[in-house]
């Protein structure tokens, strides 16, 4: 035995070894959960921006056919459809697990469950409002009644 420890010794101890895996175990942990969470936030914040350009496509339609169309929501489902007056719908959005934009809550708190651009791309009502949410939080989408829209965090 002795003759293995003579000169300079190379390796480390077993004990060295699990002390060092037991530090990188718990630093990976941490940058997981780290990247979870921005992941997270950065699909929300992504959702938010396709549910404001979704609303000035809506008011962009109503202009381009000179009709009234609107931005109609289905809570249950987080989705919604860009319909015409006539009822035909021009484009849906889902939001439910299966989407790459997953949300746990989707709501226009206008009535009817839907915002409305009349011919001249004017909304109907005085201002619009969609609140939209995940595990991240949640953000909401104000339309104002020229069709501008600013996303802040609830």
């Amino acid at each position: 035995m002795n003759r293995l420890r003579r000169g300079n010794q190379r390796g480390f101890t077993l004990v060295e070894l699990l002390i060092g895996i037991t530090i990188m175990s718990i630093v990976g942990l941490m940058a997981n959960t780290s990247f979870r969470n921005f992941r997270q936030r950065t699909i929300l914040n992504r959702a938010a921006q396709v549910v404001a350009a979704d609303a000035a496509l809506t008011r962009t339609y109503a202009i381009r056919e000179r009709t009234s169309i609107s931005l109609v929501a289905d809570e249950n489902t987080q989705s919604y459809q860009i319909r015409d007056a006539s009822g035909t719908v021009l484009k849906t959005r889902q939001f439910d697990g299966d989407s790459d934009l997953p949300l746990d809550s989707l709501n226009i708190v206008n009535a009817g469950d839907s915002l409305t651009f009349n011919s001249r791309g004017m909304l109907v009502s005085a201002f619009g409002v969609i609140d939209i949410g995940s595990d991240a939080g949640s953000k909401r989408v104000i339309v104002n009644g020229l069709g501008r829209h600013r996303v802040i965090t609830n």
